[in-house]
């Protein structure tokens, strides 16, 4: 997972991920089947340990300003996205994986903008969103938007203007 990220998913080869791990290829094969299981258990494994801090964060309490204030600081600050977002990664090269991964990559977009609708429409519910863009344009456009946080955190840009720009499209600046 970490050569992935470190590296690109493109970037890396199952020979040097082999020698990184201490482990045959023959081994690897055996556990993962080919280089797309290896690649689709590497993204599961980061689903696991990081986007699902971003599901929690929208399926948790809190008022809809703070899950949107939340959502972008882990973006923008968060340690584990210091080197950018795996899933972002392979979502910028899905032509170039196998059909394991690119169907995993899918998968995981969809549920993202599943709960970014829920979000919006929790928002719009409460009063705290009023913007008049369509919830589903909305959703698909703050995913579209911490995805490019996330790549110019992972080219060791500053965030935090990307987000002031994105977000303000979905909160009133007093907040």
């Amino acid at each position: 997972m970490h050569a992935y990220w470190d590296e690109g998913p493109t970037n890396v080869s199952l020979n040097t991920i082999c020698q990184r791990a201490g482990v045959s290829k023959p081994s690897v094969y055996r556990e993962f089947g080919n280089d797309d299981g290896l690649t689709c258990a590497a993204l599961e494994n980061y689903a696991q340990c990081v986007l699902a801090q971003v599901l929690g964060v929208i399926g948790g309490a809190g008022s809809f300003t703070n899950k949107v204030t939340e959502i972008a600081r882990l973006a923008a600050e968060d340690v584990a996205h210091e080197r950018g977002c795996l899933f972002v990664k392979m979502r910028a090269v899905k032509p170039q994986l196998g059909d394991q991964t690119q169907a995993l990559i899918a998968e995981m977009e969809s549920m993202a903008i599943n709960a970014y609708t829920d979000l919006l429409a929790q928002g719009r519910a409460s009063g705290a969103w009023t913007g008049t863009t369509p919830i589903a344009l909305g959703a698909q456009y703050l995913h579209a938007q911490i995805g490019l946080a996330l790549d110019h955190r992972a080219r060791g840009e500053d965030p935090k203007a990307v987000f002031a720009l994105a977000l303000s499209v979905l909160l009133d600046p007093k907040d």
